[in-house]
């Protein structure tokens, strides 16, 4: 399963690197790819549990989120 977000507030690049390798860390995720300049996340995922947890790390650090 693959869910693509749009991170409105991220405005640090060291913020976007750390989402990011934190994401990366998390059991059952395939693939993250964050894009500090468009400001745009895209994860891939074995469940909808991984994505609350995902969901959880992008409010911490970037705010406010949309799904696309």
């Amino acid at each position: 399963m693959k869910r693509k977000y749009r991170l409105n507030n991220l405005d640090c690049a060291a913020c976007a690197d750390k989402i990011e390798r934190k994401i990366s860390k998390l059991t059952g995720v395939k693939q993250v790819n964050l894009n500090f300049f468009t400001k745009k996340a895209a994860i891939e995922t074995d469940s909808e549990e991984i994505f609350c947890e995902c969901e959880k790390i992008l409010k911490k650090h970037a705010g406010a989120f949309e799904i696309e």
